[in-house]
């Protein structure tokens, strides 16, 4: 009976630790952390990968982007010659998500029930108990609502908060300046 457990007990740690390092790379993103898998081939070139599992992460490879949650719909588009982008994702399921802006040093990170990122319009679309904190080198914002749009500019970021005003909130604060001992 020893010898099963112990049998079992390692099958299971191979598993985990299958699950835990597989990953799906489609140029310049990848999704991992997940339990299932559908892709969806279409005929003009489409590629829809439809991850599910407790926390399934997408990520670009160039770091600007990360979502957390429990199911995420990441389409691109394949054609000969090119670099294959995200074109589309939506994430469900108590979803984080990390937008950076590294040449302006920026840093958009929140959460919500759902969130929709569209590389056509650079815009992320959130609903369902919307929190977003903007971090740059000159202020921290934190905002809540009901839903909301991010858009992501080549030099600017625009969040747009909506909803009832007893759940609507936003909060603007400089960043102290640091000492000139201490600055980068």
């Amino acid at each position: 009976m020893a010898l099963a457990r112990k049998i079992l007990l390692i099958a299971w740690l191979c598993a985990e630790t299958t699950l835990s390092s597989a990953q799906v790379q489609v140029g310049q993103y990848r999704l991992s952390r997940y339990q299932q898998i559908v892709t969806e081939y279409k005929r003009d070139g489409t590629v829809l990968v439809r991850v599910t599992g407790t926390r399934v992460l997408l990520e670009s490879t160039d770091g600007q982007l990360r979502m957390e949650a429990s199911t995420i719909t990441a389409e691109s588009r394949l054609q000969a010659g090119q670099e294959t982008r995200l074109t589309r994702a939506r994430a469900e399921g108590q979803v984080t998500f990390r937008l950076a802006q590294p040449k302006e040093r920026r840093v958009a990170r929140g959460n919500a029930g759902t969130v929709l990122y569209d590389d056509a319009t650079r815009q992320v679309t959130l609903q369902g108990g919307v929190f977003v904190e903007v971090e740059d080198p000159r202020l921290v914002a934190t905002q809540k609502g009901d839903r909301g749009t991010i858009f992501l500019g080549e030099e600017d970021l625009r969040v747009v908060i909506e909803g009832d005003p007893a759940r609507t909130e936003t909060v603007i604060q400089p960043k102290r300046s640091q000492p000139e001992g201490n600055r980068p």
